[in-house]
């Protein structure tokens, strides 16, 4: 069962913390739409021309050129070695502005690998190709690049370029979801699946930006390290050997703190070979309780620390409360599938019990 894309455009918002994108395009565009390539690059084309009427951004870039006058520094090896005074000429090498910056390139290059995915079939997947096309155009005056994790990492954009970072978001999930066959050259998109790690810390990062902006009942962070307690003995070089614990979400206030841990598994639960009983994976209870232990006894004094395992709903409901070892914890699902103000109010619920 395929994840509607109404709803996985409002993951990605969320994911994204760039909620103010989420009334750009109508839900009624996005119902119509049954790939994730096809949102992504209506995304990505409509964002992008959005850009170009407002103005794109601008830098300095390092200019080398043969000048008969002094511009910025002299490149004295080049003007030597290529004898360019006896020509009248210098190597000069200068800032000039220009839109051929890195955010700049990466939209151009994204749309570059967008157009040559394999065409889909219906009319709405033909207008976003036009507009792909256009929007291409229009950043003609920008360089095409390699892209790799290395180019997304040199991005820097403050918070004023809200626009820029949702779309440089989908850029990066368009790179990590396309293939390219080494063979034939040609390009393939993979859809999102359940065993899928990109998608996996799509929900990771949804949930924390869904409570970051829709309760105000508890401080949120994510990916928050975990300090092991101590044993006696442990030489540093000992316990440098032992790896970090970080945990998805916490929520903290004056009566609760939870660690939430986000597992994203077509099924949330396993039978064994000797049993038709079906049980939780046992390696996300025994993560959750090692969390749950080392934060009580390194963390500040405070409320009983307590744990949910949140699960995406694909077939039967998922509602787990148990106590081990003093500490509570639950196992819940969100049905991903249904309209999305039963998620939202779903997500909502779960902080309530």
């Amino acid at each position: 069962m395929k994840i509607p894309i109404l709803n996985i455009y409002y993951l990605l918002c969320y994911a994204t913390q760039h909620m103010k994108e989420a009334g750009v395009v109508k839900a009624s565009e996005l119902n119509q739409l049954d790939q994730v390539q096809d949102l992504l690059s209506k995304l990505l084309a409509e964002g992008t021309l959005q850009l170009v009427r407002r103005g794109l951004d601008r830098g300095y870039q390092e200019v080398r050129s043969d000048l008969s006058g002094i511009r910025g520094r002299i490149d004295i090896s080049n003007t030597v070695k290529r004898a360019l005074r006896a020509r009248g000429r210098v190597a000069c090498i200068f800032e000039e502005m220009s839109h051929d910056v890195l955010h700049n390139r990466i939209l151009k290059s994204t749309l570059d690998s967008l157009s040559k995915l394999p065409k889909l079939k219906g009319e709405e997947s033909r207008n976003i190709r036009k507009n792909v096309s256009r929007a291409r155009q229009k950043l003609g005056g920008i360089s095409s690049i390699h892209l790799d994790r290395q180019a997304f990492g040199r991005v820097q954009l403050d918070r004023n370029r809200w626009a820029y970072r949702f779309l440089i978001s989908i850029c990066r999930l368009v790179h990590d979801r396309t293939l390219v066959d080494e063979t034939t050259g040609e390009a393939h998109f993979r859809e999102f699946d359940y065993e899928d790690t990109v998608m996996h810390k799509l929900f990771e990062n949804f949930i924390t930006g869904f409570y970051t902006r829709e309760q105000k009942r508890y401080s949120v962070s994510e990916g928050k390290k975990i300090s092991w307690i101590n044993p006696a003995g442990a030489t540093d070089a000992d316990f440098g050997k032992i790896p970090g614990m970080f945990a998805d979400v916490l929520l903290d206030s004056g009566a609760r703190r939870i660690i939430l841990d986000a597992k994203f598994y077509k099924k949330a639960f396993q039978s064994s070979p000797w049993s038709s009983r079906q049980k939780l994976h046992s390696g996300n209870l025994y993560q959750m309780l090692a969390y749950l232990r080392n934060r009580e006894q390194t963390g500040l004094p405070g409320p009983k620390h307590e744990g949910i395992l949140l699960y995406p709903q694909v077939e039967s409901p998922i509602r787990v409360d148990v106590q081990l070892e003093g500490f509570r914890i639950q196992a819940r699902g969100i049905n991903l599938h249904q309209e999305w103000a039963g998620i939202h109010k779903d997500m909502l619920d779960i902080l309530e019990n």
